[in-house]
């Protein structure tokens, strides 16, 4: 079915809060997300590398600022969800570049299952949850790719560069951890307090381990399998299918035990829900977030909070 663009800009932009178009690649003025559309469609002027088709896709991955929690927003900054619903801003286009690429995969995922039974992809679930004080909340999911004759949960990432191998930097005379991460040692020599050496060659104590998903990834599949259990749907295993450029490699993802799954969303839905404006979760997000100018002038007591915290 062709994707009616202007029926959908209606229900995603609201006046004064939430999406309100596209941050010009061409010189960063503010335009209209069908305006920007329009130009991508006459040919935009350089620099900008924007085509119609990738805006639109753009577009039609984009979700409403009110569609309601999801897996997918309940493990991300609860503070950047609840500003993204009443102070207004707008993206680049290259930044929402990840929405364009998803859609690719999830699009495969949803024409293979077609044809397959024992196969969901790309459909829709939700459950109620229940706050210590009695509120109920929905939630909903939609995970990519589930076999129900294996009880099995595929999710598709599309990234950067998929995760490389764990990198552990261990003292050889005590064993003991001097640093972990996903990413190699970028100094010659690194520090020790476990040994009367001071300080260790990194490349001669570096150790590598198995890939690891990245942050939140795990936890969003553990949600998914509580999800679909709440709807009558049990999975037994789950993997993350991460995919980059050049490669895709799959990770078997433990599952964590649906009741601390349960406890787990409980404690993310209370954070998004609070009726005042949710403390600050730094981390790589703040990096590339829409609203992080509003979110820094409140913590910097430039801003005032938004006045109706009750519309979210």
């Amino acid at each position: 079915m062709p994707i009616n663009i202007p029926e959908m800009l209606k229900s995603l932009v609201h006046p004064g809060r939430g999406f309100q178009g596209f941050l010009c690649e061409f010189d960063q003025s503010q335009v209209d997300a069908l305006g920007c559309l329009y130009c991508a469609r006459e040919g935009a002027p350089a620099p900008c590398q924007m085509t119609a088709p990738v805006i639109a896709g753009i577009i039609a991955g984009l979700r409403n600022d009110d569609f309601g929690l999801s897996v997918t927003t309940l493990i991300h900054c609860a503070r950047k969800a609840r500003l993204r619903r009443l102070a207004p801003y707008w993206n680049r286009p290259s930044d929402l570049w990840w929405i364009y690429r998803g859609q690719l995969m999830h699009d495969v995922a949803r024409i293979y299952a077609e044809g397959e039974s024992g196969v969901i992809a790309e459909q829709r679930f939700s459950m109620l949850v229940e706050l210590p004080g009695g509120q109920l909340v929905e939630i909903s999911g939609q995970p990519d790719l589930l076999y129900t004759d294996r009880r099995h949960l595929v999710d598709y990432k599309t990234t950067k560069r998929v995760p490389g191998t764990w990198k552990q930097y261990r003292c050889p005379d005590t064993g003991e951890l001097l640093h972990e991460g996903a990413l190699a040692w970028q100094r010659k020599y690194i520090k020790c307090m476990h040994c009367e050496a001071g300080e260790h060659e990194a490349k001669l104590i570096v150790g590598e381990g198995p890939r690891r998903p990245y942050s939140g990834h795990s936890a969003q599949v553990s949600l998914y399998r509580l999800l679909l259990a709440e709807n009558g749907i049990p999975v037994d295993t789950a993997e993350i299918v991460y995919q980059d450029m050049a490669e895709q490699i799959r990770l078997d993802i433990p599952l964590i035990p649906l009741e601390d799954t349960y406890a787990y969303l409980v404690q993310r839905v209370a954070a998004h829900t609070t009726s005042d404006l949710p403390t600050v979760e730094e981390s790589w997000e703040c990096d590339y977030c829409a609203v992080r100018a509003t979110c820094d002038g409140i913590r910097s007591g430039i801003l005032e909070p938004p006045a109706d915290l009750s519309a979210c």
